[in-house]
């Protein structure tokens, strides 16, 4: 790196800046040792509030103590870090004027001459209170005492007051004062002043100063190596907002031809669905006309089959009279034969009578029949309802056993008798059922219900559980370590005979829950109450412990745990509980128990009553569990057999109902079997009486008028059947015209309902509604179903109408919400659609292809700016830091204790999309085709992405749309400790190990990086321009660093052509004075009231110090 011109720093002018009186004149690389308080950090802060300001000073940030509070009241005042007894700071001077200043020199000019100038700050401060009055000022060469004070009438200084030194500085030092800080730390930097970056500098001098180790070496390169410049996206973004109105304008015409599209689209689907409504309805006008033709022509057909029928029926009735008639004499003719005969006639009757007895006969046996077959069923189901009975011990009266005698004797008629008292009998033989089976049931859920409890008791047990603990369950559900004290106590083996009273004695503490955290279980069992379950404060346990100790021979050593926190508790409880056989023995120790269950408990004498079970430890679990278990099997054998029992008994008591038992149905047949005997009979006796009169000749003449009498009422019904059926043909003649004159109406009205609905009915051709009426005529159903379905169809569609129409008006909203700009010019219940189907017409004919050409050339003037202004900007300063990088590098280039420091960069990935259009360009429509579809996305992304980043410019608290315009975040940056002699593999990162790293070892990189930044603050000048400030400033400097360390890193300052001062302890002299041009040597003296004890004074002052002697003292 060639070593620029460089502007230096040559006279530090500390006039009452703190305790210093002096002008320090200094060279090249200055040096500031003293002791510690000896006033170092003074003069780093003067030169800071020079070069920064007041604002931006951070007054001995290096300092320890009391000395890091400093302020610039303090410095011109001579703050004594004392307070006074009013409770205020204790300030040497009461008011006064100090001079703040540092002269610097440029190289020498043409002539030989030095040009110089001096730059500071005359302060002045009326009272400890009072606004200090600060004038800023610039001299054009080097100012002695005399600019600045004056003799007064006594030959002693005072200084210039402010407009004499303002007057003074103008008219004969040819200078500039400000009263504004601003501006003179704009003049400083200026060509014309100190040359220098004013931003940089303020970030790294009081960065420098602190000389604090740095962790983050990648924001510190972006902070303070890299330049800080985004481009200037303001005509960008005006390119990008012209591109988006015009973007924004053909999407809006895309949206309204998109919109206008599925208004016309609707429009058309309501049309044709309101067409398919009005051809459904008119076929189902058809349909009903052709029904009624259907009809009409069917009661016409059966008019005329009617009138056939109705003319064979009067011949039918003809020839029926005729035979009638003709019988009717002949059986005139053998009546009065028979009436000539008294035997004949009587023989006639009786046969007659015969018949009718015999009929009579057949279904009074029929009955007979039946009653026999209910009594042999009904007696047979009692058989064996009497057997289960016997079965289940039932004591049956005997008067059951005679009833069922008669029921299955051969009287039918006392078996009827005596099935009514017989179900009253069974119903009270049942009534000891129900008795039986309540006492089974209640039985049944006693053992049902100690089922469940030892079920319970049995899960608890494998759980580890004696009894329900609703606190532990839900303290162990929120994750919380808890035991319960009687699931981790054992009882010892030689105390058996007393664990039955060492139940009763801990009762309710065996349910005690012993927690790690009682806070949190604490809370929780204010929420979840739980009596049984006590809650034991370990802690407090312990504490009562403290005080107390287990005797030996107590109760406590009955019991044994591993439970830390159990063991504390028992040891309180017990620990002083002694053991005795009898009760006399209850007087010999303050607390006691006796065999037989005495408890003397101070003051109290309890008699505790031996636990039935015992509970404690995993034994007491494991005898419960066995006793549970024994029981559990005993209760389900006894469970078993009662249900069995149960069942017996439903069973028998069912089939009593079943059978219909104890409220039968015989059949009413009483009367009937009462009058048998009566009609066989009579049956016997006609027969007798028949054979007596019957001849031969009666007989055949009895046969022939039986025979006549037959055929005479034969034919006598057959002719009063025709004569009805002919009334009845009359009647349905008489009603099918009146019928044919209704459905010739109905058929009238109905074609014309049918001629009405086709004219109302356009565009549709009769072949059309032919062939669909011939297809809906064809299927299958009545005349009915097929209209009903053309009526549904017809409503269906005219649903879809309703609802295209009403989605095209919405649509039609939602079009005038959405472009209200021309929202007027259409009528959104504007049944005609023409002017929406004009608009795109319009749109898809001639503007869409306008607003795509004019987006188009937004887009095209957008990226060209884009690419001009943002992506070209990018690529040079991504090539400028990438020149840095190599420069600082370069002049970095020297061993520091073995190590080799270098600045590193790696693309960050995130940026790989932005990173393809700064180095090949936005690619052009030719170019972009070469480029697969993911690629594209990717760089269209990445163009969005800047798109985002330039419209939020201007948005400081967008980070990300910052670092996308901003070139330093398109590295990663790194500073790598590279040993010497080794590879790129043996580099260290110093952003992964700088938190790890001794405080010696980040002082050299964290040197190394200042020198970096300072040239970077400096770096504003070409080659042949002006020369450029080269001050670098540090305060407790090196102090953690080795010898040789030191003597590497400032030698390596030397590449960078850096002036530098720094202040540095006494015993780091003997390594740094080989590299310095300047030594001087800090000191202070205080004096002190005898009377008080206070600081009366501090006199700072510099020595400069001689290289050659102090070599010879070292040496």
């Amino acid at each position: 790196m060639n070593s620029p011109r460089r502007i230096t720093l040559s006279r530090i002018v500390a006039v009452n800046w703190y305790g210093y009186r002096q002008f320090i004149d200094v060279n090249g690389l200055s040096l500031i040792t003293g002791a510690n308080g000896s006033g170092k950090s003074a003069l780093l802060d003067l030169i800071q509030f020079v070069m920064l300001g007041e604002q931006l000073s951070r007054f001995n940030k290096a300092a320890a103590g009391a000395g890091s509070g400093r302020t610039l009241r303090g410095y011109c005042l001579c703050d004594t870090n004392t307070i006074s007894r009013d409770g205020n700071e204790r300030f040497l001077r009461s008011s006064g004027v100090t001079f703040a200043a540092l002269e610097f020199s440029a190289p020498p000019n043409a002539a030989g001459d030095i040009p110089r100038q001096t730059w500071g700050a005359r302060i002045e401060y009326d009272s400890p209170t009072a606004k200090g009055s600060i004038r800023w000022f610039r001299a054009p060469r080097r100012m002695e005492k005399s600019d600045f004070l004056r003799m007064d009438l006594h030959g002693e200084e005072e200084f210039l007051s402010d407009e004499e030194f303002r007057v003074h500085l103008k008219r004969d030092l040819e200078g500039d004062c400000w009263e504004h800080q601003r501006t003179y730390l704009e003049e400083m930097r200026q060509r014309t002043g100190l040359h220098f970056d004013r931003e940089q500098m303020n970030k790294t001098l009081p960065k420098a100063m602190a000389f604090q180790p740095e962790s983050n070496f990648e924001a510190f390169i972006r902070d303070y190596l890299l330049e800080v410049s985004l481009p200037d996206v303001r005509a960008v973004k005006a390119s990008v907002e012209a591109h988006n109105r015009a973007k924004a304008h053909l999407e809006k015409m895309h949206d309204q031809h998109q919109r206008l599209g599925r208004i016309c689209q609707l429009h058309e689907a309501a049309a044709s669905h309101r067409r398919e409504s009005a051809l459904w309805y008119h076929l189902a006008d058809a349909l009903q006309h052709e029904e009624a033709l259907e009809k009409l022509e069917g009661a016409r057909q059966m008019l005329r089959k009617i009138t056939e029928d109705s003319a064979q029926q009067v011949r039918d009735r003809e020839d029926a009279i005729t035979e009638r008639n003709e019988l009717e004499d002949q059986l005139t003719e053998v009546r009065l034969v028979v009436g000539n005969d008294s035997q004949l006639a009587r023989l006639s009757e009786n046969r007659e009578r015969l018949r009718k007895l015999k009929e009579e006969l057949a279904e009074l046996r029929e009955a007979r029949k039946t009653a026999s077959q209910f009594l042999q069923t009904h007696g047979m189901h009692w058989k064996n309802w009497l057997r289960l009975a016997e079965s289940l011990h039932v004591d049956v009266p005997r008067e059951v056993h005679e009833l069922l005698g008669v029921i299955r004797g051969n009287d039918e008629s006392k078996g009827l008798d005596a099935v009514a008292r017989l179900g009253r009998q069974g119903d009270e033989l049942l009534e000891i059922a129900r008795e039986r089976l309540r006492e089974l049931r209640s039985e049944i859920e006693k053992l049902e219900s100690r089922e469940r409890e030892l079920q319970r008791d049995l899960e608890h047990y494998r759980e580890g559980r004696s009894a329900p603990s609703p606190l532990l369950d839900a303290l162990r559900a929120r994750g919380q370590k808890v035991s319960a004290l009687g699931r981790v106590v054992e009882v010892k083996a030689e105390a058996e005979a007393w664990w039955p009273l060492l139940e009763s004695l801990l009762a309710q503490d065996r349910q005690a829950i012993l927690p790690e955290d009682f806070a949190a279980a604490w809370e929780e069992a204010q929420r979840t109450p739980s009596p049984a379950e006590p809650l034991i404060h370990l802690e407090e346990a312990r504490a009562k412990m403290k005080k107390n100790s287990v005797q030996a021979g107590s109760v406590r050593e009955f019991l044994e745990t591993k439970h830390a926190g159990a063991s504390v508790y028992l040891d309180g409880l017990l620990g002083d509980l002694m053991p005795v056989d009898h009760t006399h023995g209850l007087t010999e120790h303050p607390r006691a128990l006796s065999r037989d269950g005495w408890l003397k408990d101070p003051p109290r004498r309890v008699r505790l009553v031996p636990a039935k079970e015992l509970t404690l430890g995993e034994e007491g679990l494991r005898r419960m569990r066995e006793v549970r278990e024994t029981e559990l099997r005993t209760v389900r054998e006894q469970l078993s057999v009662v249900r069995r029992q149960h069942a017996d008994w439903q069973g028998w008591a069912n089939q009593a109902e079943t059978h219909g038992l104890i409220h039968p149905t015989p059949p009413d047949v009483g009367s009937a079997l009462r009058r048998l005997p009566e009609v066989e009979k009579e049956c016997h006796t006609l027969d007798e009486t028949i054979r007596l009169l019957a001849t031969p000749e009666r007989e055949a003449t009895v046969e022939k008028l039986r025979k006549l009498e037959s055929a005479f009422k034969g034919a006598s019904e057959r002719a009063i059947r025709l004569e009805e059926r002919l009334g009845h043909l009359d009647l349905q003649q008489r009603e099918l015209r009146d019928r044919i004159a209704t459905l010739e109406e109905e058929e009238s009205s109905l074609l014309l309902n049918r001629h009405t609905s086709r004219a109302k009915l356009t565009g549709v051709l009769e072949t059309e509604i032919t062939t669909r009426l011939t297809t809906a005529k064809s299927e299958k159903g009545s005349w009915s179903k097929k209209r009903e379905a053309a009526i549904v169809v017809a409503n269906h569609e005219a649903n879809r109408g309703a609802e295209a129409t009403r989605q095209r008006d919405a649509e039609r909203q939602q079009f005038a919400v959405a472009h209200p700009d021309i929202a007027e010019a259409f009528d959104t219940q504007d049944e005609d659609n023409e002017r929406y189907a004009s608009r795109l017409r319009q749109l898809a004919e001639q503007e869409l292809d306008r607003y795509k050409a004019e987006a188009a050339q937004a887009q095209k003037e957008w990226e060209e700016r884009l690419q001009h202004q943002v992506l070209d900007v990018l690529k040079e300063k991504l090539d400028e830091a990438d020149r840095t990088k190599r420069e600082l590098n370069k002049a970095m280039a020297h061993d520091i204790g073995g190590m080799r420091y270098q600045i590193t960069s790696q693309k960050d990935r995130t940026h790989t999309a932005i990173w393809e259009l700064v180095d090949g360009g936005i690619p052009t429509g030719e170019q972009l085709a070469l480029f697969n579809h993911s690629k594209r996305e990717e760089l269209e992304k990445a163009k969005l992405e800047l798109m985002a980043a330039i419209e939020a410019a201007d948005n400081p608290e967008d980070k990300r749309g910052q670092r996308a315009l901003d070139y330093r975040y398109y590295h990663h940056w790194d500073i790598e400790a590279r040993p010497t002699g080794k590879g790129d593999g043996a580099a260290i990162s110093l952003n992964k190990s700088a938190k790890k790293q001794s405080g010696g070892e980040n002082q050299a990189p964290f040197f190394v990086a200042t020198l970096a930044a300072f040239h970077r603050v400096y770096d504003v000048s070409t080659p042949n321009g002006p020369p450029t400030l080269g001050l670098v400033v540090m305060d407790e400097a090196f102090s953690k660093l080795s010898g040789d360390r030191i003597d590497d890193c400032l030698e390596l300052a030397q590449n960078f052509g850096l002036q530098l001062v720094m202040a540095f302890p006494e015993d780091r002299l003997p390594t740094m004075i080989e590299h310095a041009d300047t030594v001087v040597q800090c000191r202070v003296e205080r004096s002190y009231d005898d009377a008080t004890g206070s600081v009366s004074d501090i006199q700072n002052w510099v020595v400069r110090v001689d290289r050659d002697r102090l070599r010879e003292a070292f040496a």
